[in-house]
């Protein structure tokens, strides 16, 4: 019974709420709406329970002052920090208190990360283009008529390597990346039918 009801109250939701996107009716207009509502509020609710399970977590690590328990309050802080300011500002999220966080803090952290990110990824090139194979040979060739092509050098040398670089952008890598797009679809469906027949239940679990 325990895995009947969830089961069943999943694939009749699921299924009332992909008919909606299909048929137009206006009973299932209401019902995909009504349905839609709901699970807006319990995305609301499930968000705060993520909330206070991080900062129980991170509150037992400095308690117990486990390894790295100084980045968990430095996440204590700041979550105290941009809640209160969000609760006192009169205009709410989008006021001038937590436009001013966002500016001279989520920003310029999310600059340094993604400059780590950027070093991160030439190093991982770097590796990716040791000549071992002969596809990793193609993949050099390839990233440095790129590479080449799209900078100021790439014109210099003449017209040739540009159109080139342009060429590999426009048709080998878009048809790798529709490919890959094209798997990612067919998975999140087949992940989703799975979901609906009931196959996967990871809301029992």
């Amino acid at each position: 019974m325990r895995r009947i009801l969830p089961t069943t109250a999943a694939l009749a939701a699921g299924f009332l709420v992909l008919l909606d996107l299909f048929i137009q009716n206006p009973y299932l207009d209401l019902i995909g709406w009504v349905l839609t509502d709901w699970a807006a509020i319990l995305a609301a609710f499930a968000l705060l329970a993520g909330a206070y399970n991080v900062l129980a977590s991170h509150f037992r690590r400095v308690g117990r002052r486990q390894e790295g328990w100084p980045y968990s309050l430095i996440l204590i802080l700041a979550l105290w920090v941009v809640l209160v300011v969000g609760i006192l500002d009169p205009s709410g999220p989008q006021g001038d208190l937590v436009s001013w966080v966002f500016r001279y803090v989520q920003f310029p952290l999310q600059a340094t990360f993604f400059a780590l990110l950027a070093f991160y990824m030439a190093t991982a090139a770097y590796r990716a283009f040791q000549v071992r194979r002969p596809e990793a040979l193609l993949m050099l060739v390839a990233g440095l008529v790129v590479l080449i092509g799209q900078s100021p050098v790439g014109a210099w040398l003449g017209e040739a390597l540009p159109r080139a670089a342009q060429w590999v952008v426009a048709v080998p890598t878009t048809a790798g990346v529709r490919g890959v797009l094209l798997g990612v679809a067919l998975g999140t469906v087949a992940t989703g039918l799975r979901l609906l027949m009931g196959m996967d239940r990871p809301y029992a679990r």
